[in-house]
């Protein structure tokens, strides 16, 4: 089943298409490990249930989440994806997973994810993506945004954030998280932001950081990345 703006994953019913393929060649493939979530001494493998789900989303994120999602909030587990994990901020019942973008496994991360998903009261996704991926009759008037955000499938608390239109759409965990909310019809918020800069630098952070403060996630109003080594190749 798709949703608008949700990407749909199509699995072929047979295997016809596969004609270069011997009956005998799959006895010898061995089953894929199954993915799971690595969970830290002493913490509950239980789902959680928090008042708000959050799920960031997208390539090189993950500086940026730890500066300004992740300071007050306790690591629970790594998720099975690059340097990706879920935390929990239990003052404000907020529980955070920060995503770096593997389309490879994402349908079984999403799964891994659903329990807490079904558990929380309120789910707020953001998909971050590089602006060149954007696709509009009227780019133009892009050019000088440092990001361009929309909303999908969800009510948006802005009425200046428009939906996502077509071609666009999101895939992903954050996206297969938002579209099982939408179909169970449970309250959730979902955003695309296209960025001008990857990874997220301090003015590429400020349409970031309005939106989680609009969603109701507490952060700092600015974000300074940490400084990288100076490269002497050019000098």
């Amino acid at each position: 089943m798709s949703c608008p703006g949700f990407g749909e994953v199509n699995i072929p019913s047979s295997r016809a298409f596969w004609d270069d393929c011997e009956e005998d060649e799959f006895d010898n493939v061995e089953p894929a490990s199954q993915l799971h979530l690595n969970f830290n001494e002493g913490e509950s493998e239980a789902p959680i249930a928090s008042e708000l789900f959050v799920l960031v989303e997208g390539p090189q994120i993950t500086e940026f989440c730890n500066a300004l999602l992740l300071q007050d909030a306790k690591n629970i587990c790594s998720i099975p994806a690059k340097s990706s994990s879920l935390h929990l901020n239990a003052a404000k019942g907020h529980l955070l997973a920060t995503l770096e973008e593997d389309f490879n496994n994402s349908g079984e991360i999403a799964e891994l994810l659903l329990p807490y998903a079904q558990l929380a009261k309120k789910v707020l996704t953001i998909t971050v993506k590089p602006k060149m991926e954007y696709k509009s009759e009227d780019i133009n008037r892009y050019c000088n945004e440092v990001a361009i955000v929309h909303s999908i499938g969800g009510p948006s608390g802005d009425k200046t954030i428009s939906q996502l239109e077509a071609p666009n759409f999101i895939s992903g965990v954050a996206a297969g998280v938002a579209s099982w909310r939408q179909q169970m019809q449970l309250p959730f918020n979902s955003y695309v932001v296209y960025v001008d800069k990857l990874p997220i630098d301090g003015v590429t952070a400020g349409p970031l950081i309005k939106l989680l403060q609009q969603s109701g996630v507490q952060c700092s109003d600015r974000y300074v990345p940490k400084p990288k080594p100076s490269s002497y190749l050019y000098s």
